[in-house]
């Protein structure tokens, strides 16, 4: 199950649907946020109980695969205080009659597979963008870093990437769905490592763009 914590923003439909759609781009994640588990079931692992397979005659046929030792899957924590962008007419902040959009991260997930001596982490991250009174139509870009931390108590980025995420929103109409799935993140089995992610308006340098 998705989940995710950040205060209540305006919706335009439900978190249901939302959580759907990530959880289709991101097949047998299943961990969020706040899950304190340091692993999960690598890719095409299935239960001992499909893993197994007999007709009753013959041998027992037994994935190996089952018994495998599950790799370190580093947790995924949002930074503090960037789940939400709002952005408003010039000179006109906070007022919310010249609100032009606002954009927030709701759910995300990941998911580990061990590659020899590393492990992939494929990540998940979903919210919506909802426009406001004065939005005239047209293309949003939501700026949102993804950094992978050390285990050490320094916190010091070992890779941070800033993906630029288009979205397409009209005049008048119903919040949009963004999404990112990536999976260029590999990273050693050294338990304690997180991957931090949240929006990032500081330096909205060209970055890479989905």
């Amino acid at each position: 199950m998705l989940n995710a914590k950040c205060p209540a923003v305006r919706k335009s439909f439900s978190r249901t649907a939302l959580a759907l759609v990530l959880a289709a781009l991101v097949a047998g994640c299943g961990l969020t946020g706040d899950d304190t588990s340091s692993s999960t079931p690598s890719s095409g692992t299935g239960s001992v109980v499909t893993s197994i397979v007999t007709t009753g005659q013959g041998p027992i046929k037994v994935d190996p695969r089952t018994f495998e030792q599950q790799p370190n899957c580093p947790r995924l924590e949002l930074r503090s205080e960037t789940f939400l962008i709002m952005k408003y007419e010039k000179g006109k902040q906070d007022d919310p009659r010249h609100l032009l959009y606002q954009a927030s991260v709701e759910n995300w997930a990941r998911e580990c597979i061990r590659v020899g001596d590393q492990v992939q982490v494929k990540i998940g991250l979903s919210g919506r963008v909802t426009p406001g009174p004065v939005w005239p139509g047209g293309e949003i870009v939501l700026p949102l870093r993804v950094s992978l931390i050390s285990g050490s108590s320094d916190d010091k980025p070992l890779r941070s990437e800033l993906f630029s995420i288009p979205v397409t929103v009209g005049s008048g109409a119903p919040a949009e769905i963004w999404t990112l799935v990536d999976e260029s993140f590999t990273v050693s089995s050294e338990p304690g490592q997180r991957v931090i992610f949240g929006f990032d308006e500081s330096n909205q340098k060209p970055g890479k763009r989905l």
